[in-house]
């Protein structure tokens, strides 16, 4: 006896319920000949169609890591200039002891004891706001320039001179060699 389902227990609704599957292409009677699948072709346009996707992914995600890495990059150097402006922003314009030379500097970056000693030094590895060295930026490079401006153009670079009350301190951020970031600011004398 076959048990299809509850309402289906008499035999002439089961062979009646064979019938139509078989005429389906189902069931075990089922006739050979038109059976339904994909084709060779098919198969192959769905997996070049699949490539396409899966190439387009590695791509997008090729390019998300460089730009990652990029900006990664660019957050260290903009921390590497903050450190040399928090360096000078403590300390005065003028050296204590000869506050009219303007190339006083001192022996170590420890005793700077004015924005003017930071001019034309180089910090590789790059100085923290401690004024330490910090060894795991072993590639990367602090460059520092001081130029007198006049006070009423800041756009005009004198002679180095502290005559001028004005200079303007920039930070060029370097790693493995290129520029990553620059960064200018004022120093002005205190009256």
């Amino acid at each position: 006896m076959h048990w299809i389902s509850g309402q289906m227990n008499c035999p002439s609704q089961i062979h009646r319920w064979e019938r139509a599957l078989r005429r389906r292409g189902r069931g075990a009677g089922a006739r050979r000949d038109g059976r339904r699948g994909f084709s060779l072709i098919e198969s192959m346009i769905a997996i070049v169609i699949v490539g396409f996707g899966v190439t387009a992914m590695m791509e997008l995600l090729a390019t998300g890591t460089m730009a990652n890495a990029s900006g990664t990059e660019l957050t260290t150097a903009v921390n590497l200039a903050g450190n040399v402006r928090e360096i000078s922003l403590g300390l005065p314009f003028y050296d204590p002891q000869q506050p009219t030379q303007w190339s006083t500097k001192e022996s170590t970056v420890a005793g700077y004891d004015n924005v003017l000693d930071l001019d034309n030094c180089s910090f590789s590895p790059p100085l923290d706001v401690n004024r330490l060295g910090m060894d795991q930026y072993a590639n990367w490079r602090q460059v520092v320039s001081v130029e007198s401006v006049s006070e009423d153009n800041l756009a005009s670079v004198r002679s180095d001179t502290t005559a001028e009350p004005t200079a303007r301190v920039t930070v060029q951020i370097m790693h493995n060699g290129a520029e990553v970031y620059r960064m200018s600011w004022l120093a002005v004398a205190k009256d």
